[in-house]
């Protein structure tokens, strides 16, 4: 076991980079994730410190990240306070130490979505949006999830992933092969010009108190088509405000598609908004160590979503927006813990 002394380094820093927070009050343990996570509360305000005794590359990109998204001065982005790194004396120890202020609320969800927190939501992201970026090199054996251009090799590697659950293959790689054919068919609309997107927004990164909203997790900030953050953002709202989530995707798709001059993004977003749903099946395989029901309700209901979404695709014009709410895995994330057991163990074990 190693550890890194995180109250030593806490206390350095507060005598010098955070100094003007005044003195430590509570430092209290939050959870363990790719670092340790704390809450520091002092005179001045409030903290989260990021703090790892191997995971200093992690927390080098997450600071880098959100160096560059700091020039939007933008509040409902954390905005770092102090960092401290250092070699340790065991071999491949290197630590780090990562400090920002707290934005303050609770995990988006039903009961403290309105109007006012989805605006902030959008309007934080399209500041990002608007920002150019590099497209990142290909090449090598290792992929980013939201390029098209890697379906192929994402669709495989979801099958291999689903392989131990009860939900028939040959649907899934059905309705797989269908996303990879339109994707094919529609090559050159899909190649559109890079710019930053969050890469990673999911109901545990959003964070909202009344009208007020934040927006966590920047350490998959990358460059590609705000479609994507787009698709996922429709996930997220189908379990937080079932029944709207299509209307506000499709004024927010919109706006984009007027400010960029962005034609082809109604055929690109049937592709990302199916996309999510994906994606999500493909993290919900993850957790083996979960009861069994529970996880391969997860992954089911996830694909699900997104046969829902390709079947009756979002449309920017017309009386009907399409993308029809659909249930998703974060949905059990409102219920009570034992209904959330119950439901999982009487959950249909296959998908027909």
């Amino acid at each position: 076991m190693h550890f890194l002394d995180f109250r030593s380094v806490l206390s350095t820093v507060f005598a010098e980079e955070l100094a003007p927070f005044g003195s430590i009050e509570t430092v209290d343990f939050i959870h363990r994730n790719h670092t340790d996570v704390y809450r520091v509360r002092a005179t001045g305000g409030t903290l989260i410190a990021h703090a790892s005794s191997d995971g200093k590359p992690y927390l080098r990109r997450v600071r880098a990240n959100l160096e560059l998204v700091a020039p939007l001065a933008d509040r409902r982005i954390p905005r770092i306070r102090a960092w401290r790194a250092g070699t340790g004396a065991l071999p491949s120890r290197d630590w780090a130490v990562l400090v920002y202020e707290e934005i303050p609320g609770e995990r988006i969800s039903r009961r403290n979505f309105g109007r006012g927190a989805w605006d902030g939501l959008a309007e934080c992201l399209a500041g990002v949006h608007v920002l150019d970026g590099d497209r990142q090199p290909g090449g090598g054996l290792v992929f980013s999830g939201h390029d098209p251009a890697n379906f192929p090799a994402f669709a495989d590697t979801l099958m291999l992933r689903m392989s131990d659950l009860p939900v028939e293959p040959h649907r899934v790689r059905a309705h797989l092969d269908q996303m990879a054919e339109y994707l094919d068919r529609h090559r050159e609309s899909f190649v559109v010009p890079s710019r930053m997107i969050h890469g990673d927004l999911d109901r545990q990164n959003i964070v909202a108190v009344g009208p007020d909203v934040g927006i966590l997790d920047w350490a998959d900030l990358t460059t590609g088509d705000y479609a994507f953050d787009i698709g996922m953002l429709k996930f997220m709202l189908d379990s937080v405000t079932p029944g709207s989530g299509a209307a506000l995707i499709r004024d927010q798709a919109r706006r984009y598609r007027e400010r960029f001059g962005d034609s082809t993004l109604e055929l690109r977003l049937r592709f990302f908004v199916a996309l999510a749903g994906l994606v999500h099946a493909f993290h919900a395989c993850d957790d083996t160590g979960a009861f069994g029901p529970a996880r391969a309700w997860r992954v089911r209901t996830s694909y699900l979503h997104s046969e829902a979404q390709w079947r009756a695709p979002l449309k920017l014009d017309g009386e009907s927006a399409g993308a029809p709410a659909a249930r998703t895995e974060q949905w059990a994330l409102d219920i009570d813990h034992p209904m959330r057991g119950l439901y999982y163990l009487l959950a249909p074990k296959r998908v027909g």
